[in-house]
């Protein structure tokens, strides 16, 4: 067996990790750029728990907000900001719209060229600046990957770019940082881990670490996901965070599918919360991969508790279709994409942006052009 995966420098999970940040931000220099979103570290506990032991601990903060769907323009500035400040590191705090901003800004601190042009397919020829990941979600897992994506104005398209040397130096995932989020929130984010997890065991590029992650990962998501829905208990909450975690990790390795593949162009079109069109979707893609993965199905719904051990492979791998399907319903998401503003004029437009998608490569099923397009017309 063959197999290459990256990873974080560090990874801190649990309750109270927060106060670690300090520290670890510390041994890496004391200029630093501070990404959040526009409201993540005005929340009281936030800021109690990260932004103020942050500002007395001597650190040379220099605060960058973003907005929620970062674009290389923001990047940009960014970029422009740092370099006037020679900070040493940045530090990302917030959901994946601030990671994945932040650590764009790492990468690419020492070029002199435009975020669009790498966006575009430009190779990525200059080493990063240290970056440091806070998630304030359970859904991106982009505290652990090396891909961050990001909207280009110009041309209107949502796409990611990557290099195996955009990895956090340290990733702090403070599961108590993730309780404030709303139950749209914790809906959308969740849903995102969830096919994250599912995407990624079912990857024909998976190999066994990344397999095992995956299928940890879809349990752990499975058997926690409406109670943290609900504002049930913090161990929900908790548990929900080391799946997210822990589907970012696979992911990396893996790759995602077809419905990753679809989700960024959809969203991007109709500004539509990413975890929310992946939620439409992966029934959809559950269907459609269904003759190449039934007995993966299967397997996560044994290990999921979805069924017992003693049903037959076709009953567990329907019956875990038919468990997301209902955990899509009971979340309030639509069936279809058209309850989302899916119009059929777009659909042509909307597959061409999809088929250069390395998240096609790495489905279970090859999907056609033509699959693409039948999933979205049954979407209408």
């Amino acid at each position: 067996m063959l197999f290459d995966m990256l990873t974080p420098g560090r990874i801190l999970f649990g309750p109270g990790t927060t106060f670690r940040i300090p520290t670890e931000v510390g041994r890496l220099g004391k200029r630093v750029l501070l990404v959040s979103g526009q409201n993540t570290l005005q929340l009281p506990e936030n800021r109690e728990r990260v932004l103020n032991p942050l500002t007395s601990s001597g650190l040379q903060l220099h605060h960058y907000r973003v907005d929620p769907e970062p674009s290389a323009e923001a990047v940009d500035r960014g970029r422009e900001l740092a370099r006037s400040q020679d900070v040493e590191l940045v530090l990302g705090i917030g959901g994946g719209s601030a990671l994945d901003t932040a650590k764009s800004i790492a990468g690419l601190y020492h070029s002199g060229e435009p975020t669009a042009a790498f966006l575009r397919g430009k190779e990525i020829d200059v080493d990063p600046i240290p970056w440091v990941a806070v998630p304030t979600t359970a859904g991106s897992g982009s505290e652990v990957t090396s891909n961050a994506v990001l909207i280009d104005r110009e041309t209107g398209k949502k796409s990611s770019f990557r290099h195996e040397r955009w990895m956090a130096r340290v990733a702090v995932v403070d599961p108590i940082l993730t309780m404030s989020m709303s139950r749209e929130l914790t809906a959308w984010t969740g849903l995102d881990a969830l096919t994250h997890a599912i995407e990624a065991y079912t990857s024909r590029w998976v190999v066994s670490p990344a397999a095992a992650l995956a299928a940890e990962a879809v349990r752990l998501i499975v058997q926690n996901f409406f109670t943290a829905y609900t504002g049930g208990k913090k161990e929900a909450r908790e548990k929900m965070a080391l799946g997210s975690l822990m589907a970012g990790l696979a992911l990396n390795s893996a790759g995602a599918g077809v419905v990753h593949a679809l989700a960024h162009p959809v969203g991007s079109r109709y500004n539509l919360p990413h975890g929310l069109v992946c939620g439409v979707l992966l029934p959809h893609a559950l269907q459609y991969n269904l003759p190449i993965t039934v007995d993966a199905y299967a397997e996560l719904g044994y290990r999921s508790a979805v069924v017992r051990r003693d049903a037959s492979v076709e009953e567990s791998a329907d019956k875990f279709m038919l468990y997301v399907r209902k955990l899509v319903e009971k979340l309030g998401v639509p069936a279809k994409l058209g309850d989302l503003g899916l119009k059929h004029d777009d659909i042509l437009n909307l597959v061409e942006a999809a088929k250069s998608s390395s998240s096609l490569s790495a489905n279970a099923r090859k999907a056609t052009l033509d699959d693409l397009r039948a999933m979205l017309e049954r979407n209408l």
